[in-house]
C-alpha cells in the first residue's frame, strides 16, 4: 500500500514549485510510515516478550483447532463489548491531491518564499559584528558567506565559532525542509568525518618543547643525598631550565630534580611537580586546538550544505539583485505570481506594463508585499509618532519599538563615544547632548562624593576614648594637648 502511494506520487505531474515541495514532503511521509512499519516487524521477529513462539506452539500438535476457535470466541467477544473500533488505512490512492497544504508551506518565512530563497539577513548581521571581520553588504555577503578559503586568523574566535554553528543549522534545517528526500544527516556525518581527519592549521605561537633538555648528568650521582652537596642555587637554576616547581628547601629540590632520572619527556612527570606557567600554557593550547577543531569542521559541513543548496544560494543572490533594481510594483506583481502558483513572469512582461502609484494617502510604511500596512496596525504600533535624537544627529524613530533599540545601535553609540560619555543603562532614555553631559558630570560628582576622604571621615581616639578627626587630632597632638 505505501510502495503504490509513494509510485503514485512520483508518478504524479507537477507544474510548480510548490507542487514538488509537498510532493517530496508526502513521499517522505510514506517513507517514514514504511520504516515504522518495518521496525515493529523486526521487533516481532525478534520476540523479545516469547508470544510469538508460544503462538506457534498452540498451532502444533494434534489439538490445532481447540485453541483457535478459543481466540475467534474472544476476538468475537471483545468487538461485541466495543463495536465503534476501526482501522484507519490512511489515504487510498486514488486521493493523491498536490493542493496547498498549509503545514508544509507554513514551515517557511516569508523571505523564504516557500524554499526558493535563503534568509540569512540576521546571519548577515551577525558576521559584520564579528570583530576584525568586513562589514559588507548582504548581497556581497550571500558570494562569500560560504568561501571560508580567505577568512584571517584573528577572526577564528569563539564568537565566529558560534556563527557558524548558527548558519550549519539554519541551512540543514532549510535543506530538510525544502529538499526532504535529501539525507542531510549522512551528509553532515560525512563532511564531520572527513574534517577530523584533516591537520589543524598553526595557531599563534608554540608552546616550549616536551624533551627534558638537561645540564647536570643525573646517572653520575647516586642518590638524592649526593645531588644536596652541589648547592640550592644550581638546583634552583636546573629546575627552571627544566620547567619544573624551583621552591622549598635544597632537600625538596633534589627531591624533585631526582625524580625525573628515568623520564625523558616533560608529559611524562608528575604535573604536581611541573611549573604552574608552562601547565597553563598547556592547557590554553588544548583549548584553542578544540576550537580551532570545531572551527574546521563546522566550515566542511558549511561547505557540504553549500553544495547542496548551490541552486537556492544562486536565485537567492539573483532575488536580492531584482530587488534592488526592480520598483515596488514589479516586486508586487512577482509576489502575487508566487502567491498564486504560477510561474514569474518575465522582465519583458513586467516592462510592458504601466507603472501603478500606490494609493497611500496616509503615507503609512509598505509591507513585505509593497503594500501599505492596515491604519490599525500603524497607530497601534506608534508608528505615527516621531522621536528625535540629538545626540543622533536629529535624526528620527518612528514608534516607540524603534526609539527604544536605537539606544543599542551604532548610530547613537557613535554619538555617544563622541561625547566622551559611555553609553550606559543609566544614560536610557537621553536624547539631548546638554542631558547626557549634565547627568555624566553629576555621576561623577556622585562618584567622588562616595568614595572615602581620609581627611575628613578618618576617626582618632585619644586616651580617655574622645573621638576626634584626624585634622583635630594632629593638630591637639602637636600642641601637646594628647
Amino acid at each position: 500500500m505505501g510502495e503504490n502511494r509513494i509510485v503514485k506520487l512520483l508518478a504524479a505531474e507537477t507544474k510548480t514549485h510548490k507542487q514538488k515541495l509537498i510532493q517530496q514532503h508526502k513521499v517522505l511521509k510514506e517513507v517514514k510510515c514504511l520504516q515504522r512499519v518495518a521496525a515493529k516487524l523486526v521487533d516481532t521477529y525478534e520476540d523479545k516478550d516469547g508470544g510469538r513462539k508460544q503462538e506457534l506452539e498452540s498451532m502444533t500438535g494434534a489439538d490445532v483447532f481447540g485453541p483457535f476457535y478459543n481466540k475467534l470466541r474472544d476476538l468475537r467477544e471483545y468487538h461485541r463489548k466495543f463495536p465503534n473500533l476501526y482501522y484507519d488505512q490512511g489515504p487510498t490512492d486514488q486521493e493523491i491531491n498536490l493542493a496547498d497544504d498549509p503545514e508544509i508551506l507554513g514551515q517557511f518565512s516569508a523571505e523564504e518564499m516557500t524554499g526558493r530563497f535563503l534568509d540569512v539577513t540576521a546571519l548577515h548581521q551577525k558576521f559584520i559584528n564579528l570583530k576584525n571581520a568586513k562589514a559588507v553588504s548582504y548581497d556581497v555577503y550571500l558570494t562569500l558567506f560560504l568561501e571560508f578559503g580567505d577568512v584571517p586568523a584573528n577572526v577564528k574566535t569563539k564568537k565566529y565559532r558560534d556563527y557558524l554553528q548558527e548558519l550549519q543549522e539554519y541551512l540543514a534545517a532549510f535543506l530538510t525542509r525544502s529538499q526532504p528526500l535529501v539525507d542531510t544527516k549522512a551528509a553532515l556525518e560525512g563532511a564531520y568525518e572527513e574534517a577530523m581527519q584533516k591537520e589543524l592549521p598553526s595557531s599563534g605561537p608554540k608552546i616550549e618543547g616536551d624533551d627534558l633538555e638537561r645540564t647536570i648528568d643525573l646517572s653520575s650521582f647516586t642518590g638524592e643525598e649526593q645531588l644536596v652537596e652541589i648547592g640550592a642555587d644550581t638546583l634552583k637554576e636546573e629546575l627552571q631550565k627544566l620547567g619544573l616547581k624551583c621552591g622549598g628547601s635544597v632537600a625538596e629540590r633534589a627531591k624533585r630534580l631526582w625524580s625525573t632520572k628515568d623520564f625523558s619527556l616533560r608529559s611524562e612527570l608528575d604535573v604536581k611537580i611541573v611549573a604552574p606557567s608552562l601547565v597553563a600554557k598547556k592547557k590554553e593550547g588544548a583549548s584553542e586546538d578544540a576550537l580551532l577543531r570545531d572551527i574546521v569542521v563546522l566550515e566542511a559541513q558549511l561547505v557540504e550544505l553549500g553544495d547542496l543548496l548551490e541552486e537556492c544560494v544562486a536565485n537567492t543572490k539573483m532575488q536580492v539583485q531584482k530587488k534592488q533594481s526592480r520598483t515596488t510594483e514589479e516586486l508586487q506583481k512577482e509576489m502575487e505570481n508566487e502567491m498564486g502558483d504560477d510561474e514569474p513572469e518575465s522582465e519583458s512582461d513586467d516592462d510592458d506594463g504601466e507603472e501603478k502609484p500606490v494609493y497611500n494617502p496616509k503615507k503609512v510604511p509598505l509591507d513585505w508585499t509593497g503594500k501599505p500596512i492596515p491604519y490599525w496596525l500603524y497607530k497601534l504600533h506608534g508608528l505615527n509618532i516621531e522621536y528625535k535624537c540629538e545626540i543622533c544627529g536629529n535624526f528620527s524613530y518612528w514608534g516607540p519599538r524603534a526609539f527604544e533599540r536605537h539606544f543599542q545601535e551604532w548610530r547613537h553609540a557613535h554619538g555617544m563615544r563622541c561625547l566622551k560619555v559611555p553609553n550606559t543603562r543609566a544614560f536610557h532614555n537621553i536624547t539631548k547632548i546638554q542631558d547626557a553631559t549634565d547627568l555624566f558630570e553629576r555621576l561623577k560628582k556622585e562618584s567622588k562624593a562616595r568614595d572615602f576622604d581620609s581627611q575628613n571621615q578618618e576617626e582618632f581616639e585619644d586616651a580617655a576614648g574622645n573621638v576626634l578627626s584626624k585634622k583635630t587630632y594632629q593638630d591637639l597632638l602637636r600642641q601637646g594637648l594628647l
